[in-house]
């Protein structure tokens, strides 16, 4: 398991110098599995609000991995997400994904949300 972390945080780092945060509009095609360490959606692009304009009409993976969080804080995925529902996605551009790790202001949800909230900033 250290070593699986240890090559997602030198992709992190390597991917880095080639990165940029986007934000788009879309809607989810199909859910992620968690299987291999990394969860999120992969969501056809209607829009894009910040990033490179090529996006739109492509279907991009918007996920989360399991990185440390003290490095690479997690953003947020909305668990009430389904197939086809419109989506706002926010996060670091990595070639042709979406990385939802970096900041804790990343996030994937359904469009029309005020702010995406962590789960443990409903307890406050």
């Amino acid at each position: 398991m250290r070593v699986l972390l240890l090559v997602i945080a030198l992709i992190i780092f390597l991917c880095s110098a080639f990165a940029e945060d986007a934000k788009f509009d879309g809607h989810a095609i199909y859910q992620l599995g968690g299987g291999e360490g990394a969860w999120g959606w992969v969501v056809y692009v209607d829009q894009v609000i910040d990033g490179p304009a090529d996006m739109v009409g492509k279907n991009i993976s918007v996920y989360m991995t399991s990185a440390n969080p003290e490095e690479y804080p997690p953003g947020f995925i909305d668990p009430t997400i389904n197939a086809s529902d419109n989506v706002s996605v926010y996060g670091w551009l990595q070639i042709d994904h979406i990385l939802l790790v970096g900041s804790n202001k990343y996030y994937i949800k359904r469009a029309g949300q005020e702010e995406a909230k962590h789960w443990w900033q409903f307890w406050k």
